[in-house]
């Protein structure tokens, strides 16, 4: 574990670089897509053609996670996952670049959002290795901290240089800057294979009601709610008449205050109630803030909604996280199993929140969709408590 623990700063570099060019195209994203799809979209339909890449590219990120799993299992070693990722992301990647063609560039956010699959799974794969807790705790927040540096970094150049040259032109800049993450991955191997387990395992833990409805009504409704800042707010400023470079600013300062926040007020919230209390004040303030911009619909306040839902997201996902590890206490089917599931839910909740913000034509539906969610987990939940208890008693 020595020798693992030695090549912790190279793999923390692959995948700071992977996530840089991932994230090169935050800020810009779906102006792209809208100024690929106004020479393809039929009359009245760019709004819709403008939401699919978006689609795909969440819907592909569920493919790359779930055949991660079959790589993982059938490769012998974590290097030859890891190499497979940055490959498919680079091809993706230049795809998207030299696309020229609205169908050719869905191809490209395809692929791309099946690399991202690989390599979010791939950070837990890595920390996994290690046997120890204490290290394998270590190792994910060491590995995490990299990839939200190239994330950061990546949103902020990419919206800098989108404002000094062609989209597609900071597409393929992105393809360099996966080269050294490929070189990294080659030069300095992690020989050792990843315990996967088969995903048919995972699904066992539905059979637990409590998970079932949890991962529906409240993991679904809030990672939709995801989508407006990555797909909503870009086209909101862009109706304001502002630049990419401040889409850019604006979401690493969304990020910044996520990552600093996150440690005391994790620890707040979690001091004060249980995970699930947290998760219902996340699920009504992130419903709220959406709901007070899509009735609003100024920038100053577009900007303030931003803000304070980076502020949410510094304990939000990670309360979410704690109280679907209480809902699954006792569970035998494993933590990285458990988490697997956990992970692929997520991707169902931000690939169909772009259909639902086109259905009903304004974003305040997901707002709608996290309140509705919540009251029925409530409901359902009690109901399953009285069922369990009238159960024991006979």
């Amino acid at each position: 574990m020595n020798e693992l623990k030695r090549l912790n700063p190279y793999m923390r570099l692959v995948f700071l670089f992977a996530f840089f060019a991932l994230s090169i195209g935050d800020a810009f994203n779906v102006l792209f897509i809208k100024e690929m799809a106004e020479s393809f979209a039929p009359p009245g339909k760019l709004e819709l053609y403008t939401s699919i890449p978006v689609t795909a590219m969440s819907a592909m990120m569920i493919v790359g996670v779930c055949v991660s799993n079959y790589i993982a299992r059938h490769k012998d070693s974590f290097s030859d996952f890891l190499r497979i990722a940055v490959v498919l992301t680079i091809i993706g990647m230049a795809v998207r670049g030299l696309a020229f063609h609205y169908v050719i560039m869905l191809l490209g956010f395809m692929a791309v959002g099946f690399g991202y699959g690989c390599f979010y799974i791939g950070i837990r794969y890595y920390a996994y290795l290690f046997e120890d807790e204490k290290d394998r705790m270590e190792t994910m927040a060491f590995i995490s901290g990299g990839s939200f540096a190239g994330q950061c970094m990546g949103t902020v150049l990419g919206g800098i240089m989108a404002g000094q040259m062609a989209y597609r032109t900071v597409y393929l800049l992105a393809v360099l800057l996966l080269i050294p993450a490929y070189i990294l991955s080659r030069r300095y191997k992690v020989e050792v294979k990843i315990g996967a387990g088969k995903i048919s395992d995972s699904l066992k833990l539905f059979r637990n009601p409590k998970t079932v409805i949890y991962l529906i009504l409240m993991v679904i409704p809030m990672f939709a709610c995801t989508v407006f800042t990555s797909y909503t707010v870009p086209l909101e400023i862009d109706g304001f008449g502002y630049s990419s470079t401040l889409i850019s600013a604006l979401l690493l300062g969304a990020y910044l205050i996520a990552a600093y926040a996150g440690p005391y007020m994790t620890g707040l919230v979690t001091s004060v109630m249980k995970p699930l209390g947290g998760t219902y004040i996340y699920c009504l303030g992130v419903a709220f803030l959406i709901a007070v911009f899509a009735l609003g619909k100024t920038f100053p306040l577009l900007v303030l909604v931003v803000l304070m839902l980076g502020f949410m997201d510094s304990f939000g996902p990670s309360v979410m996280t704690g109280a679907y590890t209480n809902i699954n206490d006792g569970d035998k089917t494993g933590g990285s199993g458990s988490l697997l599931v956990y992970i692929l839910v997520t991707r169902i909740g931000m690939t169909i929140a772009p259909t639902i913000i086109l259905v009903f034509g304004t974003s305040l539906a997901l707002s709608g969709f996290v309140i509705i969610g919540m009251a029925l987990f409530m409901v359902l939940g009690i109901v399953i408590n009285m069922v369990a208890e009238k159960g024991e008693k006979q």
